[in-house]
């Protein structure tokens, strides 16, 4: 099976919006998932299973400690660019 071309940080923040019925414009990589974006740990799963079905999986002690969309877009760059975590 051939990896997804990794989505840049534009794509990756309007899945976020879209996934969390947000504003595109909240979803930074400053933002935190729980403080910021109201995001608790049913939400979070839900975007992990996502991501797994566009092919990407994600440690799920990762998902545990990423806090902000930066550290999630981090986590997931390493994982879809075959650089592990």
């Amino acid at each position: 099976m051939t990896r997804p071309e990794p989505l840049s940080f534009a794509a990756f923040q309007q899945m976020l919006a879209d996934l969390l019925h947000v504003d595109v414009a909240q979803v930074t990589p400053e933002a935190y998932f729980v403080r910021d974006l109201g995001v608790d740990s049913m939400r979070l799963l839900d975007l992990l299973l996502h991501l797994e079905k566009r092919g990407f999986q994600v440690p799920l002690d990762s998902v545990w400690r990423m806090q902000t969309v930066g550290e999630a877009y981090d986590c997931y760059q390493q994982q879809a660019t075959g650089h592990g975590l």
